[in-house]
């Protein structure tokens, strides 16, 4: 089961850049807020393929991803990777000391870097307008609140995903000794999006592209780069080289 769903996220990758067309704007328009616009961003609309067609044979295989089934446990750990918190994303990784108060550089630096990997995929959002997953199939249950706001909101790509793997990134670059383990957390987080059943595989897939797009942005800026360095001083104290 496992090889037929790696199989076929691939196959989604590769094949949703001629699958479906922007939905018509009945919504309004991505919003132009500072917070949700960060000066240094990338283009998601340039590089980002349009999610699988509206119930078309891809975007039916992924909802069968979608309702699992999943033990348990994994869903307790997509409901708490549900919180938007690198140092309890990743403390399982970094250790139990790995906390915002012992390490104020690198919160500051993941805070900017999480912001901008989260809201680069924004305007492909009010491109394409996906629904969610629950909404297109009453046998996925969600592990959060099922709200207004929630129903309102779309699913491709995935903001969460973005941030999630755009610290995973960071971290990895200023923790090398650990990058492997960060890297694989940081794909389990994403994952707990489809998990949770607020997520199409193929939107946390593109909020991963957007993340790496996003973070690679961010190091032409030369505040950024100090912001690393100041986190990599206090990092390399407890973690090494």
């Amino acid at each position: 089961m496992a090889t037929l769903k790696l199989f076929l996220f691939a196959a989604l990758a590769l094949a949703a850049c001629a699958t479906s067309a922007p939905a018509p704007s009945t919504q309004p328009n991505h919003p132009a807020t500072a917070e949700r616009n960060p000066a240094v961003q990338v283009d998601a609309t340039i590089f980002l393929p349009p999610p699988p067609q509206a119930n078309g044979a891809l975007e039916l295989a992924e909802r069968a991803i979608v309702r699992g089934p999943w033990s348990a446990e994994r869903r307790a750990q997509a409901l708490e990777d549900n919180a938007i918190d690198p140092f309890a994303a990743f403390d399982n990784v970094l250790g139990a000391n790995f906390t915002a108060a012992n390490f104020p550089a690198t919160n500051a630096l993941l805070d900017r870097a999480g912001r901008a990997a989260g809201f680069a995929g924004d305007p492909v959002k009010f491109l394409y307008r996906r629904p969610r997953p629950f909404l297109s199939d009453a046998a996925i249950t969600t592990c959060i609140a099922n709200d207004e706001r929630l129903r309102a909101s779309f699913a491709y790509p995935s903001g969460h995903a973005a941030l999630g793997f755009g610290w995973a990134l960071v971290l990895a670059e200023l923790i090398p000794a650990r990058a492997d383990a960060i890297i694989e957390r940081g794909r389990d987080f994403t994952w707990s999006r489809v998990v949770c059943g607020v997520h199409y595989p193929s939107d946390v897939e593109a909020g991963r592209i957007v993340a790496a797009a996003a973070i690679a942005r961010l190091h032409a800026d030369a505040d950024f780069r100090a912001q690393l360095e100041a986190a990599r001083a206090e990092l390399v104290r407890v973690f090494g080289e």
